[in-house]
């Protein structure tokens, strides 16, 4: 694929986001607008696209994903593992400021712009299956942990609260799947307690994730197709027609979000975060893809963990950080987005 050709791919993703934020800008997706365009792609048009997908892959063609499973899992788990130590250790940052770093550093936008980008690339069958793997990874394993290290006090000392005190607002444990973040996300929690309230349930958590559509979707897909049921012609009609929104609401979406977000403030902790996001863990994977794996599966994982940051790690931020950490995840998620216009062609040109 020339370099051309991969242009005609990307460029037309980041117009739709353009169009997203030109529309935030002016207000014409308020709040809940917003709200409406993101539960459209995550409750409803990705999975119905992802189910589908799945569901007409041939049962061998599956079975032959368990090395690009392995690979995920060691860029979103292994990674963030490492990260949250060095973190933690070495720079000795706070607990909960190291998880939402490290989060912020391999958890990518890969719902919203992977269905565009590696649609383009491999075919939307093909794209279907590396986006099903890391939806999974990411929202029954990584971030209901992640919420788990952000439910442990800091400082038992400091979690009596003040008499009289009003108690914080109860929110979901798992507010959201696949890269998206409710709207709320960009309004600082307060910290003056020092505590972020009870702590979440890991087998909360992660049932929470698996009753959202995002994640059993696909998984309803896999039994189909490993049972060996053909897709009925009403069904496909059906799910095909409701698929092909989730491209251009989700890269609207998203627009809509960074819009919302701000300039972003260029901070080396900002950097630090968009770089490793866009460029080091990506170019890690696919090295060691290439050394663990076939160089088709290093490409289809480095890409899936190529996108921005996520504004996932911004909304737990909001609920489990200082304003300080709501600010540089987000102007990580923007800037990330921005160096992705660049960062992502020439990986793809890389990849092969």
């Amino acid at each position: 694929m020339s370099f051309a050709e991969i242009f005609t791919v990307v460029v037309p993703v980041f117009l739709l986001i353009l169009v997203g934020y030109g529309t935030g800008r002016r207000a014409l997706f308020d709040a809940g607008g917003a709200q409406a365009l993101r539960e459209l792609t995550m409750q409803l048009a990705l999975p119905a696209a992802l189910l589908l997908s799945i569901w007409q892959t041939p049962r061998h063609v599956l079975v032959e994903q368990l090395p690009l499973v392995g690979l995920l899992a060691f860029g979103f788990l292994a990674v963030y593992a490492v990260l949250l130590g060095v973190l933690r250790l070495a720079a000795r940052r706070p607990l909960r400021r190291a998880a939402l770093f490290a989060l912020a550093c391999v958890q990518p936008q890969y719902a919203f712009m992977g269905t565009s980008i590696l649609g383009g690339l491999f075919g939307t069958a093909e794209a279907a299956v590396p986006i099903a793997v890391a939806g999974i990874i990411v929202n029954v394993v990584l971030d209901p942990v992640v919420l788990i290290l952000l439910g442990m006090p800091e400082h038992p000392e400091r979690r009596t609260v003040t008499a009289g005190a009003a108690a914080p607002a109860r929110r979901p444990a798992l507010a959201t799947v696949g890269g998206g973040a409710p709207e709320a996300a960009t309004e600082p929690a307060s910290t003056e307690t020092g505590s972020p309230g009870p702590r979440p349930s890991v087998l909360r958590t992660v049932g929470h994730a698996l009753r959202e559509p995002f994640c059993w979707g696909p998984v309803l897909g896999l039994v189909l197709s490993v049972a060996g049921v053909g897709v009925p012609e009403i069904a496909d009609s059906a799910l095909s027609l409701l698929a092909g929104a989730a491209s251009a609401t989700a890269l609207v979406y998203v627009g809509v979000s960074v819009a919302r977000i701000g300039r972003p403030a260029l901070s080396p902790a900002v950097w630090a975060v968009s770089l490793t996001s866009v460029v080091v863990l990506p170019l890690l994977v696919y090295g060691t893809g290439l050394l663990l794996t076939s160089a088709a599966v290093a490409a289809q994982a480095a890409l899936i963990l190529a996108f921005p940051v996520s504004p996932v790690p911004l909304m737990f931020a909001a609920r489990h950080g200082s304003a300080e950490d709501v600010r540089t995840i987000g102007s990580a998620v923007v800037l990330s987005l921005l160096l992705s216009f660049v960062t992502l062609p020439l990986l793809i040109e890389l990849v092969g």
